[in-house]
């Protein structure tokens, strides 16, 4: 590329970049949401001593499913270097977007033919469209999407890395790198070796010959790259088991075998990622419970659910063997980014049945190859004038509509209060929202509407876990024995409150509570120690216990409790907590009124 054409594209680039960081400059001005309060505001070995080095290979917030040790430690870093202040760590969520608007731009570039006459201007429009594309608003603005916007970068790099590198082993060893980069930050990133394949069948084969000499043709090409992601893919896997003692944990024999329900499911869910990908409006809440579609009982609407996402299939196979490599390649690379997230595993991560979230790598591999896609239709749009002239024209209409999409959301997602009463007014009936809203208002103080939406809860009858305990904690703490009855009554007769390690957290917390309450020590302390058993890091159940040995005799081991508790806190509640603990050793009753109830 002659020097001007590289100052036209980069300066392109730039524009487009310095566009979208324009368009969510709010968002550095965002606080936490959702899980960040748990992770950021009472994870205190975030902050110090060495308990990260254990967290960032396993029981980071309880997970059992999930291995991301590379951004556990770059939280643990940026909990240290910001000292948990939110902003920042937007600032470095928001940077981590703007970087894949880059390399979206730059490998779409890659790809495009060197003659082409748009190669200077759709490439940058890729990473416009992929920047501002309005179903990434809750990746850029929510801090625990760290996981997949790091996940998308080396993945994205690693294709880069594929293309740009000429000699097989340094291509090899540097793909190979991406990959496991790419896999310590999200498990998705398991469908990266065969894209990784699909994109070589576009760039590195022979399209003269037949399917099968292709492929083999192209395996003894690039056996160097293939052999060394399989080996990146066997060390990682290795790392997993040994870090978290089982490769899959809570896989079982019937998961293997998807019935007609789950079939229904499957075909729902990909035909969702899909409108996702392409931009259609949805709800951008976080919540899409998986009881709002029924499968399985109506023959005609799987069938219909099916054949759609067979025929989604089969157009991507059909063009991958014609005319159309790079819509193949689209289809077929986004179904296997996809793969992990449609459920064919039903292993259960929360209520949703998808999130928007999840289909940032398919964004972006569509925004990738889209200028590769329209140069293949060049000949088709040349018959078609009107339709050519159109484009320009739709891609500034869906800009325009873009952008104020992803302004009004992006305070919805930067407020948690502001969050979750979006979220219930979208899900009404869903005890998740409810619970999460609840624990909201506690969170800032606002016990009015708290209470208010628990005895809402009673009177109606919610199935809501989450509901119970956070109003067992405010009436304990208030010493409202009617609300205390009627919560621990529900907390008490529920059929899956202690399926939840939060939740059993909580609820020995809240009892060890009462129980100082009522005078009781040592039924405190035994509540306290269940609670302390399921989360040892965290730090309210300490400070309960060193009141609980105080009212018990026990000084020394009272003093040696508190000092722990001030220790496990984050550095914006050390002075609190501390000053709490003078007040207990001096021997006053204070009944944990400096703790914060739970999120």
């Amino acid at each position: 590329m002659a020097a001007d054409d590289k100052l036209v594209f980069a300066s392109a680039v730039v524009a487009a970049t310095a566009l979208v960081l324009l368009v969510y400059w709010p968002v550095t001005k965002a606080g936490y949401v959702w899980d960040d309060l748990l992770t950021f505001q009472q994870r205190g070995w975030l902050y110090h001593g060495d308990a990260w080095k254990h967290y960032i290979f396993t029981g980071f917030n309880e997970w059992t499913h999930y291995f991301r040790p590379l951004v556990v430690a770059l939280f643990v870093l940026q909990a240290r270097l910001f000292g948990g202040a939110p902003e920042p760590m937007h600032m470095v969520t928001l940077g981590m977007h703007l970087a894949n608007v880059t390399l979206v731009a730059v490998l779409a570039k890659s790809l495009t033919p060197p003659e082409w006459k748009w190669r200077k201007l759709l490439p940058p429009l890729s990473g416009l469209l992929y920047g501002l594309h309005p179903m990434l608003v809750e990746s850029v603005t929510w801090i625990g999407c760290q996981f997949d916007q790091v996940q998308v970068m080396a993945a994205l790099a690693g294709l880069l890395c594929s293309r740009r590198i000429d000699n097989p082993w340094l291509r090899a060893l540097a793909v190979a790198g991406c990959f496991l980069l790419s896999a310590g930050a999200k498990e998705s990133a398991a469908s990266f070796p065969a894209i990784v394949f699909l994109f070589d069948w576009l760039q590195r084969s022979d399209r003269n010959l037949a399917p099968a000499t292709r492929i083999f043709a192209l395996l003894r090409r690039n056996w160097p790259v293939y052999t060394a992601l399989l080996l990146a893919g066997l060390l990682y896997l290795g790392l997993r088991r040994t870090m978290m003692g089982a490769t899959i944990a809570g896989l079982e024999p019937w998961m293997l075998t998807p019935d007609q329900a789950r079939l229904d499911a499957i075909a729902y869910v990909y035909l969702k990622y899909w409108s996702v990908v392409i931009g259609i409006p949805t709800d951008l809440n976080p919540l899409h419970p998986i009881g709002s579609v029924q499968f399985g009982t109506s023959a005609w609407l799987m069938g219909l659910r099916i054949l759609g996402a067979l025929g989604i299939l089969g157009l991507g196979f059909l063009a991958l063997s014609r005319r159309f490599p790079a819509l193949g390649v689209l289809v077929l690379a986004a179904t296997a980014y996809l793969l992990p997230v449609l459920g064919i595993i039903p292993i259960q991560f929360d209520g949703s049945i998808y999130h928007e979230r999840y289909a940032i790598g398919a964004i972006a591999l569509a925004c990738t190859l889209l200028p590769l896609i329209i140069h293949e239709f060049r000949h088709v749009l040349a018959g078609m004038p009107l339709l050519s002239k159109l484009l320009p024209v739709l891609a500034l209409a869906w800009l325009a509509w873009a952008i104020p999409n992803i302004r009004t959301t992006i305070p919805l997602w930067s407020n948690n209060v502001a969050l979750w009463e979006w979220t219930v007014r979208g899900n009404p009936g869903s005890p998740h929202a409810l619970g999460n809203l609840i624990s909201a208002y506690i969170f800032v103080g606002d016990d009015d509407n708290a209470r208010k939406l628990v005895r809402q809860a009673l009177d109606d009858g919610t199935a809501c876990d989450n509901c119970y305990v956070n109003g067992f904690m405010i009436a304990v703490r208030d010493g409202d024995t009617d609300m205390i009855e009627g919560t621990l009554e529900r907390i008490r007769t529920s059929p899956t409150l202690f399926q939840d390690s939060g939740h059993r957290y909580f609820y020995f917390r809240a009892v060890g509570h009462l129980e100082l309450r009522l005078g009781n020590p040592e039924s405190a302390m035994n509540a306290l120690r269940a609670a302390m058993d399921i989360e040892p890091q965290e730090p309210f159940a300490h400070m309960l216990m060193a009141e609980a040995l105080m009212a018990r005799g026990s000084a020394a081991e009272a003093k040696a409790e508190a000092a722990l508790a001030v220790e496990l806190s984050p550095p914006k509640d050390r002075n609190g907590r501390r000053q709490l603990s003078h007040r207990i050793l001096a021997g006053e009753s204070v009944h944990g009124t400096a703790l914060t109830p739970p999120d």
